[in-house]
């Protein structure tokens, strides 16, 4: 995988992908992917935006077994300045992100 983000204008959305786990953004849902047999798949329920990331330590032990956030938290800290963050939260427009980046990786 040459990158970790990949903005989808025909689909309208944006995959973070970590190693198996991912989410994809939607303009107002969002939804964890994972991979199996080399493609990326949805995995549970879709979640209304906004979703707040853990931002500090405290934040992150009350997100407890909250799988969506804590696979945020983890492409934050393994991906310094991404917009994963902003997106999910609602505070960078969604048409922005999607149009800001090329596709950078095949999910």
């Amino acid at each position: 995988m040459a990158s970790h983000r990949n903005a989808d204008k025909t689909l309208c959305h944006i995959d973070y992908c970590l190693q198996l786990l991912g989410i994809r953004i939607w303009a107002n849902s969002c939804q964890l992917t994972a991979k199996g047999n080399g493609n990326w798949g949805p995995l549970g329920p879709k979640w209304d935006l906004p979703i707040e990331v853990p931002q500090d330590a405290e934040a992150l032990k009350t997100a407890g077994t909250d799988t969506l956030r804590l696979t945020a938290w983890q492409y934050m800290n393994e991906h310094p300045g991404t917009d994963i963050c902003d997106v999910l939260s609602q505070k960078k427009q969604f048409d922005n992100a999607l149009n800001e980046h090329d596709t950078q990786v095949s999910v």
